[in-house]
């Protein structure tokens, strides 16, 4: 079972058909009842978890997650920290996503917003920044589409924690995907704009600090030897 949702999470990794087709199977159905039956195998968890953020990055089919009983896993699931951080960091970027579509998306459920957004914000307070990760991201565009809004700051902290985590523990690799997506002058909107939490301007210095370090580290030197 833990390789079927293994599958499954791999081919939804952005690619929005295949996540089409999960729930047109019903899916979601199945993640619930595989989750009542074995919500302890961490392993199974993390999997199905993965597969509930690929669909929760496609802003059109997020509204099939806005359901009572589906919103109460993930918030449970913020807590769970055995093995690592991933599955609450991935049940923090399935409600990270969620609450970035605005109050309006939430009136049909009865779970509040504004207490998911303490919750994750709580949650990403308790994990280590220095976490190495089990987790194999191909682009951060979803990621650095939550970091403008200020209007979903739990959406941003969870974006920026990630950036800050990703640019800390695999500088190489990451540095660049922040660049080249356009992230630099996000998180230059983050460090210095007044609406800004403490916390997410600290955050976002941690970033832009990396991608400087990581941009002088493969600068060819200038320096030229001595002409003999």
């Amino acid at each position: 079972m833990e390789v079927g949702w293994s599958f499954l999470w791999n081919i939804t990794d952005e690619t929005p058909v295949n996540c089409v087709r999960f729930l047109d199977a019903d899916g979601l159905h199945l993640f619930h009842q595989c989750y009542q039956q074995f919500q302890n195998e961490t392993e199974l968890v993390r999997n199905m978890m993965g597969l509930i953020g690929n669909i929760a990055e496609v802003e059109q089919l997020r509204s099939q997650l806005m359901n009572d009983a589906y919103i109460n896993i993930f918030c449970a699931l913020l807590g769970m920290l055995v093995d690592g951080i991933e599955i609450s960091y991935n049940s923090a970027g399935v409600l990270a996503h969620m609450v970035s579509d605005g109050q309006a998306a939430w009136k049909c459920v009865s779970v509040s917003r504004d207490v998911v957004m303490q919750k994750i914000i709580k949650a990403t307070e308790s994990w280590d920044l220095e976490a190495r990760r089990f987790i194999n991201y191909r682009s951060f565009k979803p990621i650095l589409r939550l970091i403008p809004m200020f209007d979903a700051q739990a959406s941003q902290h969870w974006a920026i924690w990630a950036l800050a985590n990703l640019t800390s523990t695999d500088r190489d690799k990451y540095c660049a995907y922040v660049r080249n997506e356009g992230g630099v002058p996000l998180l230059e909107l983050v460090a210095n704009d007044a609406r800004s939490s403490a916390r997410m301007r600290k955050l976002a210095n941690i970033v832009l600090r990396n991608i400087n370090d990581w941009e002088h580290e493969i600068r060819p030197s200038t320096s030229n030897p001595q002409a003999i």
